[in-house]
């Protein structure tokens, strides 16, 4: 049987983004990009919604430039 996994970044309260929709309270460092790629090499299939798609859509042509000592694909 498959497994569903399930991440987010949410606050303390229960909240994805700020009041006007904003994103920067979002902190990321080394250990948490780490773990995401990990995450992300164990599964085989990425589910987002709307908005999420829209604003990684918009991200994933300029990762790999940004991102190459992580080791990412």
């Amino acid at each position: 049987m498959r497994r569903i996994v399930y991440q987010a970044i949410i606050s303390v309260d229960g909240f994805f983004e700020g009041p006007g929709r904003e994103l920067d309270w979002h902190i990321t460092d080394d250990e948490f990009n780490k773990l995401s790629i990990h995450l992300l090499n164990s599964v085989d299939t990425l589910i987002f919604g709307r908005t999420t798609y829209e604003l990684m859509a918009a991200y994933w042509p300029t990762w790999h430039s940004q991102h190459q000592r992580y080791g990412g694909a």
